[in-house]
């Protein structure tokens, strides 16, 4: 699938970790690339060419090209015409694209009801972009009972296509909304699918289930293996839980000023960023 669209790190950084985790996935950085190669150059006039006889794919593949600067000068403004050509076209991808930046803004305004609009054409079309995000929209907002229910839904149909953004988010969710151990041993399973795709956030969350038993056997073993590998892919919150296991000799470590000190300089480090 194609990357819908380029957000900038300060926008990315203003929003929920789940949300941060979607847009990175989203994003398919290329940055061995030679943004201004011959080759590069030949790609983006071959793309262009494309676009401009109606083909949505290329369209988007265009504007990917503009928002990165590859074949061509970095050009925001034009990147964005091209997702919109292409979403208007009724290339999925590009709706999702569309519903992406109005709801988290950057490249255009943000626009709660414009970006549910798009979502809701990608979401029609079973894209699991769309799916995900206009999920997330529902049920992290005042929405109803029978809309959070669709949210699992489509979070469901986008982890069934093998969207990895959706496994933790699933996870989440299902878990929030868990009133038996049959409900929490399926967001348990979710959360493990997370971490076994190296998803930071699916990590953090399966630790905190083997801290707490919520679907599994509680683990302070576990618990603390999968905290540390969650902060050592860049987890904040799992960092800051690193820190509490060694300030306060937390599941089964003795307090370790040292081990406390060096989590400290790692997410002073990933702040900074």
């Amino acid at each position: 699938m194609l990357i819908p669209l380029l957000l900038p790190l300060p926008v990315l950084a203003q929003t929920s970790p789940t949300l941060l985790d979607l847009q990175l996935i989203a994003i398919e950085a290329r940055a061995d690339v030679t943004t201004h190669s011959p080759e590069s150059i030949a790609e983006f006039a071959e793309t262009r060419r494309a676009a401009e006889a109606g083909d949505v794919e290329a369209q988007l593949a265009l504007a990917r090209m503009l928002q990165l600067g590859v074949g061509a000068p970095q050009d925001t403004a034009l990147s964005m015409a091209w997702v919109r050509k292409s979403a208007e076209g009724g290339y999925a991808p590009a709706q999702s694209a569309m519903g992406l930046a109005y709801t988290v803004g950057g490249k255009v305004p943000i626009d709660r009801v414009q970006g549910q609009y798009w979502l809701r054409k990608g979401v029609a079309q079973g894209d699991a972009l769309a799916q995900t995000i206009l999920a997330l929209e529902f049920i992290d907002g005042d929405s109803s009972a029978e809309e959070q229910a669709l949210a699992i839904e489509w979070l469901k149909a986008a982890a069934e296509q093998h969207f990895v953004p959706a496994y933790n988010a699933l996870g989440e969710h299902l878990m929030r909304a868990a009133t038996d151990d049959a409900q929490r041993i399926e967001a348990f399973a979710w959360y493990q699918r997370s971490a076994r795709e190296k998803q930071p956030a699916g990590m953090r969350n399966l630790a905190r289930a083997h801290e707490l038993g919520l679907g599994v056997k509680q683990s302070d073993k576990w618990a603390l293996i999968w905290y540390e590998r969650a902060g050592w892919s860049g987890d904040v919150p799992a960092m800051r839980r690193m820190i509490d296991v060694y300030v306060k000799g937390e599941l089964g470590q003795q307090a370790n000023a040292e081990d406390a000190a060096e989590w400290r300089a790692k997410l002073a480090e990933k702040e900074k960023q």
